[in-house]
């Protein structure tokens, strides 16, 4: 069925606005989207970059344990850097 009726020069108009609108609002979201992902890589880059940096400053912190337990002795060792003799052999276990 096909109206009789003329669509309204208004109607059009509103119709071209909400296409319009959905439009910028698609393209709001698409934009918004790719910003989030670019984010997040570079997130994902720096946490990556820092997670390497405390690895290697924990290795640096069990190498000189280490060094301090070959000097003083464990028990020495353990209470001269305040940690726990446990957590001495632990560091010197991993590094042999």
């Amino acid at each position: 069925m096909s109206s009789t009726t003329p669509v309204s020069l208004a109607a059009r108009e509103r119709l071209r606005d909400h296409q319009a609108a959905a439009a910028k609002a698609t393209a709001v979201y698409s934009s918004s989207l790719s910003r989030l992902d670019a984010v997040m890589s570079r997130r994902s880059k720096v946490v990556a970059e820092q997670d390497a940096l405390v690895t290697a400053a924990t290795a640096k912190v069990a190498a000189a344990v280490v060094a301090a337990t070959r000097v003083m002795g464990e028990d020495v060792a353990a209470s001269v850097l305040d940690i726990s003799k446990a957590e001495v052999r632990r560091m010197t276990k991993e590094t042999d």
